[in-house]
């Protein structure tokens, strides 16, 4: 095995590693993060520390039909989910930087296992990649003093995770565990990150199922070196007065080519075993002009062109009153009614539609909602249709399933735009940047739906027993609660990624028409756990003051339990 030591060497290079821009993808209603002064707990232990294990390919529902005896201890004392969200991207290097980053994806950008981010300004391929460190460089720079050491048998990870005090290179998964109990008998680090590849590579192998012997043997193998490395942690001289935070999780279930659901484990010896889950409606609230969601690369999927007939309908619920921001659209930005493609507007209370193909010496056509308001707090239903009858090109909106206005837009001609399928804030004469909503069930059909169609069904709980379900191309019901890919369930069509400072948020059963309520009981909390979480867990427990500037998307959920551990 290799054994470096890497303290100070880098320091000259945090200027460009720590470069960040963008907000945050998620965040959570959590109570505000408290940060004491470093010294005494207010339970009498001088030091917290981390030791972070992630078995690669280790699937949530696997773990949870074995019940591996050691991880099964840790949930006595654990916060726990076994239905983790996947990251968009299932590679090994990309899965675990959303892990170590604190940042999913669709930020750091880092697609195969070179750990080199691609450009990601997907309109300009000359532009600038923006870095997010790892959590090791995050800590090299704002707390020097607490040292880290990583074992990994992986060379790319070992180098990637280069600002690590100390780095571990091991052969195998059984020297890894070697590596670790060495470490955890006699160090004085603040964070250990044990990286175990046994188990993936069973499953690639095998086949990941609890029902497939070497993938079941794999990951209780693991089990095993887990429960030595607990003994060893638990045998440290000064153990009775540091406060240890073990997260057991994985940077991905399954592998590349099945990317499945992981699972998290969170223990501490004064938590109370408890599983998290999402509960009730989740959805994103699209706020100012920075939250927004793209398709970008759609291959004309959701091109309207000079004769695509289509429908478009979206659940929204409007927080405050501004006039003219776009929220939803396949557009270019409006400017004086001159647009290409087609926008709703939010207006004082109504709204509208622009659609136009002006750069295509068209006109642009205004379709008002008249004095219909739904700015009364309330979720609506918000349907835009065109179709083509006779030669006649006509485009209808409708508000909870009654047609507001028709008009004939054949002189507008070609609605083709490179500009995404967006939803969140669309340039209208720079107007209405403080727009804030949300958002659910949007559905996109390739077929302008009758008016008899759009009225029968706003209600609808189950989109696959739609009319038109087999011209339905797009169907997001945003209620992930956390991550930044919003599904598509629609049996062909494309996931939105989100974009900026946005907020997972547990509306309960504040729900609209076409959804059914759940039964929630008073205070039950609404957590959804994704990889980026276990770097803002980390520095939670570490009491590391997260800056804005770092954007990071996981949030340390488990602040919401400080009364079992701060006595």
């Amino acid at each position: 095995m290799n054994y470096k030591n890497k303290t100070g060497i880098f320091c000259s290079l945090l200027a460009v590693m720590l470069m960040t821009v963008f907000n945050a993808c998620k965040k959570y209603e959590n109570p505000a993060q408290i940060y004491e002064e470093y010294g005494d707990d207010m339970n009498g232990k001088t030091a917290r520390k981390v030791l972070i294990i992630n078995i690669n390919g280790a699937v949530g529902a696997d773990v949870k039909a074995i019940n591996p005896t050691n991880m099964a201890a840790l949930i006595k004392n654990g916060k726990f989910s076994f239905n983790e969200l996947k990251d968009a991207v299932s590679s090994d290097a990309g899965s675990i930087a959303s892990m170590l980053t604190g940042v999913s994806s669709s930020k750091h950008k880092i697609v195969n296992n070179s750990y080199i981010p691609v450009n990601n300004n997907d309109n300009d391929d000359h532009a600038p990649v923006t870095n997010y460190p790892s959590i090791f460089s995050r800590m090299l720079d704002v707390k020097p003093e607490f040292k880290t050491v990583t074992i990994t048998p992986d060379e790319a990870l070992d180098k990637y995770l280069i600002h690590a005090d100390h780095s571990i290179l091991a052969q195998n998964d059984a020297l890894v565990k070697d590596s670790a109990v060495n470490v955890l008998k006699d160090n004085d680090a603040r964070v250990i990150m044990v990286d175990f590849r046994s188990v993936k590579a069973a499953g690639s192998k095998d086949g990941f199922s609890p029902e497939v012997p070497s993938y079941k043997a794999a990951i209780e193998t693991v089990d095993g070196y887990i429960g030595e490395m607990m003994t060893a942690l638990k045998s440290r001289k000064n153990y009775a007065s540091e406060d240890w935070l073990v997260i057991v999780t994985t940077n991905r279930g399954g592998d590349e080519l099945n990317s499945k659901q992981g699972f998290i484990i969170c223990y501490n010896s004064n938590l109370k075993s408890q599983g998290i889950s999402k509960e009730g409606f989740n959805t994103m609230n699209f706020k100012g002009t920075a939250v927004t969601a793209v398709i970008n690369g759609d291959n004309n999927f959701y091109n309207a062109g000079t004769n695509k007939d289509f429908t478009v309908q979206l659940q929204a619920k409007f927080n405050k009153n501004v006039y003219w921001p776009g929220f939803l659209s396949k557009s270019t930005d409006v400017k004086g009614h001159t647009t290409t493609g087609w926008t709703m507007i939010f207006n004082g209370g109504n709204w509208e539609t622009q659609i136009g193909g002006k750069n295509y010496n068209g006109s642009t056509v205004s379709l008002s909602s008249g004095s219909v308001n739904i700015n009364d707090q309330k979720w609506h239903t918000l349907t835009l249709t065109v179709k083509t009858v006779g030669g006649v090109r006509t485009a209808a909106t409708y508000t909870d399933g009654n047609l507001m206005v028709s008009k004939d837009i054949s002189g507008v001609k070609d609605l083709t735009t490179t500009e995404p399928f967006k939803i969140g804030y669309r340039n209208q004469d720079n107007s209405g940047t403080d727009l804030d909503f949300y958002a659910a069930d949007l559905q996109y059909f390739n077929v302008g739906l009758d008016a008899d169609v759009v009225k029968a069904n706003i209600a609808l709980k189950d989109i696959a027993k739609h009319p038109n379900y087999a011209n339905l191309i797009g169907y997001w019901p945003l209620d992930e609660g956390g991550g930044s890919v919003i599904n598509n369930l629609a049996p062909t069509g494309y996931n939105f990624i989100l974009r900026g400072s946005g907020v997972w948020q547990g509306l309960g059963n504040d729900i609209p028409v076409s959804r059914t309520p759940q039964n929630i009981t008073d205070g039950t909390l609404s957590i959804v756990a994704t990889g980026p979480d276990v770097t803002a867990l980390t520095f939670y427990w570490l009491r590391v003051p997260v800056k804005s500037t770092w954007s990071l998307d996981g949030v340390p959920w488990i602040s919401n339990f400080e009364i079992e551990y701060i006595k």
